[in-house]
């Protein structure tokens, strides 16, 4: 009897360590189903802000390509609104210069209408061609009685001798006469010369009622003048006209102040 005691016994806890086991494995198995539940609502989290952060990424994308196109258009504006800026610019140095052009023809154009004294008539044409188209050497012509040559009136920088009679039809000057067309050289050197071999740089006739009268010619120019612009041009337009109206006005001054200075 003594010898089926302690069996029982180590039946009794075999049965419990087994059951100890077998609750300690469901424990574990739920602890890890468990943790398995923790996980993988940790890594739909981790899904969820892995998408959150993808259309953040995206939306940074776009607002940082629709920047680009933003500076892209502002540069293309900023590029036009310099271009206009130049463009106008030019303008108003044109519209200044223009102005100025202006001021200098009406400057001339009362000059040589505002007095009948023959030698300030001469001394205002010379300074317009002197000052106004920029000649150093120049020549003031004014045709016969019969119109056959040129007398020469005054002259700055040439040799006056050589240009005391032109007759008419001779030579680029006496050319431009004839015809009634103001005579342009073709170009000019650096050195504001005529071209080579041609004898004036610009003779302008001078024309009272259709009718040539006289006439300017222009030999060396400034230095740093290498030709003709509109604005010389339309100076050559205002000589030939108002100057020749000038010198005829103060030749019948002069003429008519000299008839009544001499006795009857």
């Amino acid at each position: 009897m003594r010898d089926q005691t302690p069996m029982k016994k180590d039946g009794c806890d075999h049965g419990r360590y087994v059951r100890k086991v077998r609750e300690d494995t469901q424990r574990y198995a739920q602890d890890l189903l468990s943790e398995n539940e923790r996980l993988r609502a940790a890594i739909a989290s981790l899904e969820s802000e892995k998408r959150r952060l993808q259309e953040l990424v995206l939306r940074v994308q776009e607002d940082l390509a629709q920047q680009m196109r933003e500076q892209a258009r502002l540069r293309g504006s900023l590029r036009q609104i310099e271009g206009e800026s130049r463009m106008f610019s030019a303008r108003y140095a044109e519209v200044e210069t223009e102005n100025s052009n202006l001021a200098n023809l009406y400057v001339a154009s009362y000059r040589l209408h505002g007095t009948v004294d023959r030698r300030e008539v001469i001394e205002t044409i010379q300074e317009i061609i002197a000052n106004l188209i920029g000649s150093e050497e120049s020549a003031i012509f004014e045709l016969n009685p019969d119109g056959s040559a040129l007398s020469l009136v005054a002259s700055f920088g040439i040799e006056a001798e050589r240009y005391r009679t032109v007759p008419v039809g001779s030579g680029a000057i006496g050319r431009a006469v004839l015809t009634g067309e103001t005579y342009l050289a073709d170009g000019c050197n650096g050195e504001g010369l005529a071209p080579q071999g041609a004898e004036a740089s610009a003779c302008i006739p001078l024309k009272l009622d259709g009718k040539v009268t006289g006439a300017i010619a222009l030999f060396r120019l400034l230095p740093q003048k290498t030709g003709f612009e509109v604005i010389d041009k339309e100076l050559f337009d205002l000589l030939a006209t108002h100057a020749a109206t000038a010198l005829y006005c103060s030749g019948l001054h002069a003429k008519l102040a000299s008839e009544m200075a001499t006795p009857a």
